[in-house]
């Protein structure tokens, strides 16, 4: 095939692929690799590109000169001539050492084994014949790079040289890749290679993704070798070191005057450093770089004549010398480190003689230690001579001479001088800021080639490109394009990064060819589109003239119109060329502008850009489902999720292929600020009025929008089609609200909602404070900080009541005006009951008071009546049925008589003031108190309704009251359905059915997790309020102090052995036993442990005939013996009456008096007990725990001992607190008597885990019985 040279372009690779073929042919892929690297650097690695057509033998000659890579400061010659006509190789020729090696026989074969030895070089330390060490890579071993791997010869080892270099390879590859960089090569005219190039990747799209992949590889390469350079230079130990003297002749050298002098000189495609070393007059050139910069690293006395040596160390140069220093430092380290990741280093120095040939970022990180002078500064220099990259005969070299040396500390040189090699320097600045770019475009026939010449008024040298900006060596053309004498240096450029989208094409258009650049006429569109907005965004313009758009046509612009009508969403679209407007997607009415008439004759002529057109038409097809050929394309009003894409993505997508114009009713279809809904806040008559506050949306459609957000979509749409973004959506607040209150969404939508003023305090702690108006403020804070001066105590009782007793009855006056219930808690013995009586004195003639308490507290209520209150009418429902109906009649009279009745304004009622009757009374005759109306109602020891199942708790609730209080010093025994049935009597609703309590609070809490917290928080700002809890220790200073101890004591002999016995019987059992079958046998298992306790307490609890031998009886009776001896008087509470029989038994034995209350002991007769051991010298009082926790007054004791730990921690507190109350004047000492290694033990332990729950909200101690307690639970008692 005879292919003429001249009529080769951009089709050259294409033509000849008869060599790429060749080359892959005659070369192994290590020989490629290493070709394409060298190609791929080919301005920083090749010089003098040219060639020689022989036209009548159609054979062309490609010269160039190849720097060597591992050791830059070689040169190599390389040529190479090809015959087109028969597509051969005629001749080729490398000055490397591998090439004329193989020439002579040297280095033709080889035996090398890789895994003996670590490194092989067979040439001298200058040359570039360098082996390759990633045999990884290509299967076999270490290979020397022009080694050829498909020899076939007899010995595996042995490798044949072909005789085609890597040098000669490059070459070839960059005249398949880039002919045009050859000089003499003349082709027709067609677009630059590399441009077109450029132009394609800019125009595929689809490669974008690999593209940026490739750049992230690149990114990846370059931090790794810089963090590689770092981890070298922090290795090098650069500290101080002795100096090492070579001569002990004394140089008269200051530190801070040596200088350095850099000359740079640009050789074709790269700069070479060399430097001068001086001091005063003394000036000489540097001739070892490498050797320089270790002796300053080592501290080294060095000698360069006799009028310079001293001692190398960094204090000795001037400021800008000690810059070049730690340049010359950064890049020798950056070599060191670029061997040693190559695998080239094996130890040895990098050697830089005189000359350092420097990359584009070493290039530049040098010039950034000049100053750059200003772009009027400039200007004053524009009469000197220019010239810059060739000499005035257009060959040799020009070296670049530092001109300005009288620097100061502050600052550099900034003024560079080039000159010829021993001529007279040209003038050059390094200019801050960008060149200014023109461009002209004209119209041209070339031969057979048509298309668009460009031409620009600089001439773009070269571009150095650094790690942290770029220079542009430029030079202005005269406005004579065609004077070719005027030659000389404009300035060299460090430029914005501005500049950068353009830094790629602007040495293409921008080149030495005074004739500009060749667009060829099919490329134009091309280049229109990607390579015009490139310098557009680079600030350039670039102006497309008339002509050429007429004779080339234009760029398509394709233009979409979207709006929306009352039946949804429509689509235009148009392609424009020029003045030229063609109509893509059809409407119902003439679109004005879409052809100009004038024009419509021109129109034919446009070269359209179908398939473009196409795309825009299919893009309009996918996103609007509703298409017809006489109307534009549209998407229905109600086919949300069509509009929903078109309003997120569909528009960007549009943007991407042209441009996107809006009405402003398509705009409004997005609404562009999120919601934000807050909740406002309100009291009206005791009522809290909820208001959500929206901007955004209307009032009706709150709910709504509230439920796409709890269902968490991404959009909501309104009622007038707007679209609302809920991805930053500010619903917390309404969302949290409404969900602790169960508002529904038509509440939400109907503006205002009311709830019971206790809800206030719960709201309190979830809006912020801008949402609550002054009356809720005010009346929250009613509750939360009582006035003092509010409620006066009753006459009667000023001198009786303490302080903190004086703040619990304005607590309870508070609540009785705001209409709220509440739990006066205080602990056991500070008194609660007074201060439920100063407020039925305080209201007096308000309406009868109903107190219902435990049985045994009933007459005791009624003392502290006489006592407290004396004025006060009391009436105890007790007796026999008949009594108690007579009793329950008259007062439901007295009360409906006297409802409503009024004197002044206010209540006035003058009949019974207070009932009191026990649960269970109130439970039989529950249907008798139906015709009574209470003002107050009081249950005393309310944990009895703890229950809420239990008939009791359902009694209690039924009663009509206006105002209910409850008294309890545990609140919470074992589970928050404790609480929850209290509140249910208190304030019906405000915690929900059970159900939702269970499900919202109960289990929340009881369960791990991150809602533990969350949920108990929220339960304590709902109830908090209306709990009042205060403790002895805090309110009582002057009751004398309490002292807890546990007294261990050992089982011995047989009760050891009984106890064993059963304890491992029962273990065994629980562990067998299934869930189910424990939930069968739970009440059987039970009452074993009940027998393991008695156990602990006396063998004769459980065994009659057992041996009388009791470690607890014994350290009880010693206990009330030592007591005794002290004149101290004791209470010993047991569980057991029967062990009560036992210690009483055994006191009397010993002549020991006391008294004795159980279940069994009558209510009056309790009564009578408690006052005479009060006032005579009993020394013991035996108390069953059940029958003594409660209402009694034993302030005649000061020890307190429990004979057995009970489940319930509270109830042990309770019997504790008979001794330790208001009325005490000594220090009360309780002993716990526990059996050490048994349940008793345990049983400690787990009332202090049940007791956290109650401190939760209670700030008390509590603990449940037995019977809540699970199967792991008690496996733990016995473990």
């Amino acid at each position: 095939m005879r292919t003429n040279v001249r009529t080769m372009g951009v089709q050259v690779a294409d033509t000849l692929a008869w060599l790429s073929d060749e080359l892959r042919s005659e070369c192994s892929q290590p020989v490629l690799q290493r070709a394409r690297g060298i190609a791929n650097q080919w301005r920083s690695k090749m010089e003098d590109l040219h060639c020689l057509n022989d036209t009548a033998s159609n054979r062309i000659t490609l010269y160039a000169t190849i720097r060597g890579t591992t050791s830059p400061s070689s040169r190599y010659e390389v040529q190479a001539t090809l015959d087109f006509a028969d597509e051969l190789f005629l001749a080729r020729y490398c000055s490397c050492p591998a090439f004329s090696g193989s020439q002579r026989g040297y280095g033709s074969y080889r035996t090398f084994d890789y895994h003996n030895s670590p490194k092989y070089r067979s040439f001298d330390d200058d040359d570039d014949y360098d082996y390759v060490d990633d045999y990884d890579d290509f299967g076999s071993g270490s290979t020397y790079g022009h080694v050829n791997d498909d020899d076939d010869s007899a010995s595996s080892t042995s490798r044949r040289y072909t005789g085609m270099c890597k040098h000669v390879a490059a070459m070839l590859l960059l005249f398949l890749q880039q002919p045009e960089r050859f000089r003499g090569f003349h082709a027709a005219a067609a677009t630059p290679r590399a441009l077109a190039d450029y132009m394609r990747s800019l125009d595929a799209k689809s490669n974008n993704a690999g593209e940026n992949a490739q750049l992230d590889v690149l990114k990846r390469i370059i931090n790794a070798k810089s963090r590689l350079i770092e981890e070298q230079r922090g290795a090098s130990g650069q500290g101080a070191a002795k100096p090492k003297r070579k001569s002990s002749a004394p140089v008269d050298v200051k530190p801070g005057s040596v200088y350095l002098e850099p000359t740079l000189i640009n050789g074709h495609d790269a700069l070479r450093l060399s430097l001068r070393i001086g001091c005063g007059d003394a000036d000489y050139a540097l001739k070892n770089i490498s050797r320089f910069v270790a002796d300053m690293r080592t501290g080294t006395y060095e000698s360069y004549g006799k009028k310079l040596a001293f001692t190398h160390t960094p204090d000795m140069l001037d400021p800008f010398s000690l810059k070049l220093y730690r340049f010359l430092q950064q890049v020798i380290a950056s070599r060191t480190a670029a061997q040693l990741q190559n695998g080239y280093y094996y130890g040895e120095a990098v050697r830089i003689d005189r000359e350092l040939v420097l990359t584009d970022w070493e290039a530049c990180d040098l010039l950034d230690l000049f100053h750059a002078v200003t772009q009027d500064e400039y200007k004053e220099h524009e009469s000197k001579a220019r010239g810059f990259l060739r000499t005035s005969d257009g060959d040799g070299l020009r070296r670049l001479l530092i001109e300005d040396f009288q620097r100061t500390k502050k600052s550099g040189p900034s003024r560079i001088h080039m000159a010829n090699e021993g001529g007279e320097p040209f003038g050059l600045d390094i200019v801050e800021g960008d060149p200014t770019f023109t461009f002209k475009a004209s119209y041209v026939h070339e031969g057979t080639a048509s298309g668009v010449r460009i031409t620009s008024n600089q001439s773009i040298s070269d571009v150095i490109n650094g790690r942290n900006g770029f220079y542009v060596f430029s030079r202005e053309r005269p406005d004579d394009s065609t004077a070719t004498d005027r030659i000389g240096i404009d300035g060299l450029f460090r430029c914005t990064d501005k500049l950068r989208p353009a830094l790629q094409v602007l040495p293409d258009l921008c080149s030495d060819d005074p004739d500009g650049v060749f667009i060829a006429e099919n490329d134009w569109p091309m280049f229109a589109r990607t390579i015009v907005p490139k310098l557009t965004e680079a600030g350039i313009g670039f102006d497309i003239p008339q002509e050429v758009t007429e004779a080339v046509g234009t760029e398509c612009r394709i233009e979409f119109y979207l709006d929306r009508d009352l039946y949804g969403i429509t689509c235009e679209a148009v392609a424009k060329y020029g003045d030229f407007t063609f109509q893509l997607v059809p409407t119902a009415k003439e679109l004005r502008g879409v052809i100009n008439p004038d024009s419509r004759s021109k129109a034919s002529l446009v070269k359209r850009d179908l398939s473009r057109e196409s795309f825009a038409v299919q893009v309009v097809r996918q996103l609007c489902p509703t298409w017809s050929s006489i109307d534009v394309a549209r998407i229905k009003e109600e086919d949300e999720q069509a509009i929903l894409l078109m309003l997120t993505d569909g528009v960007q997508i549009l943007k991407s292929v042209g441009q996107v114009f809006s009405t402003a009713a398509f705009d409004g279809m997005m609404q562009p600020n999120p919601p934000s809904v807050k909740v406002g806040l309100s009291i009206d008559s005791n009522l809290v009025e909820i208001s959500p506050i929206a901007d955004e949306v209307p009032m009706n459609e709150v709910g709504a929008l509230l439920d796409s957000y709890r269902r968490k979509r991404r959009y909501h749409r309104l009622k007038n089609g707007t679209f609302v973004d809920l991805k930053e959506a500010d619903l917390h607040e309404l969302d949290q609200v409404s969900t602790d209150l169960d508002l529904s969404e038509k509440q939400l939508d109907s503006g205002i909602i009311k709830i019971p003023g206790y809800q206030a305090f719960l709201l309190d702690s979830q809006v912020d404070d801008e949402g609550k108006s002054a009356s809720f403020v005010d009346y929250v804070n009613d509750v939360k900080i009582v006035d003092p001066k509010r409620y006066e105590v009753p006459e009667r009782l000023k001198t009786v009541l303490r302080p903190y007793q004086v703040e619990g009855f304005q607590w309870l006056s508070t609540l009785w005006d705001k209409g709220f219930g509440g739990i006066l808690a205080d602990e056991m013995g500070l008194g609660k009951s007074v201060q439920l009586l100063s407020l039925i004195e305080a209201r007096k003639g308000s309406g009868p008071a109903l107190i219902v308490c435990p049985a045994s507290l009933v007459y005791n209520w009624a003392a502290e009546c006489e006592k407290f209150a004396g004025d006060l009418t009391v009436e105890v429902v007790a007796g026999t049925k008949a009594q108690r109906r007579k009793a329950i009649a008259t007062v439901a009279a007295q009360s409906q008589e006297n409802d409503g009745a009024t004197t002044n304004g206010a209540t006035t009622y003058d009949g019974t003031d207070v009932v009191i009757t026990s649960y269970d009374l109130l439970r039989r005759d529950v249907d008798d108190y139906a015709a009574c109306h209470f003002a107050l109602m009081a249950l005393d020891e309310a944990q009895y309704i703890k229950n809420h199942a239990t008939k009791v708790a359902k009694s209690v609730k039924q009663v009509t009251a206006d105002h209910r209080f409850a008294l309890t010093g545990t609140p919470i025994e074992n589970r928050l359905s404790e609480l929850w049935s209290i509140f249910d009597f208190l304030m019906p609703g405000l915690l929900g059915t059970y159900t939702k309590f269970r499900e919202k609070y109960e289990q929340p809490i009881m369960a791990p997790g991150p809602e533990h917290s969350v949920m108990a928080d929220k339960l304590q700002a709902l109830v908090g309020l209306f709990i009042k809890r205060r403790l002895k220790k805090d309110v009582l200073t002057d009751l004398p102090d309490k002292f807890e101890n546990v007294l261990t004591v050992k089982l011995e002999g047989e009760q050891r052995k009984l106890y064993a016995a059963h304890e491992q019987r029962l273990r065994a059992t629980l562990t067998k036993a299934s869930d189910a079958d424990f939930n069968t046998k739970k009440i059987r298992i039970l009452a074993e442990f009940t027998l393991l306790r008695e156990i602990c307490c006396d063998p004769r609890l459980v065994y009659a005939d057992a041996k009388n031998a009791s470690a607890k009886l014994d350290a009880i009776v010693e206990l009330v013996a030592t007591c005794m001896g002290e004149g101290k008087k004791v209470l010993v509470f047991s569980q057991f009456t029967s062990f009560l029989e036992l210690i009483g038994a055994r006191l009397a034995e010993q002549g020991v008096e006391y008294y004795t209350i159980t279940g069994e002991t009558p209510k009056k007769r309790r009564v009578e007990l408690v006052d005479e051991f009060n006032g005579n010298d009993v020394p013991a009082f035996l108390i069953s725990l059940k029958a003594g926790n409660t209402g009694l007054n034993l302030v005649g004791a000061s020890v307190v001992v429990h004979a057995d730990p009970w489940w319930n921690a509270a109830a042990q507190n309770q019997a504790t607190d008979r001794a330790h109350r208001i009325g005490q004047t000594q220090d009360v000492n309780v002993y716990q008597i526990v059996a050490k290694d048994t349940i008793e033990e345990r049983i400690l332990k787990l009332q202090e885990k049940k007791n956290e729950l109650a401190r939760q909200f209670t700030d008390g101690t509590a603990s449940g019985g037995v019977g809540a307690l699970s199967k792991d639970d008690l496996l733990g008692l016995l473990s």
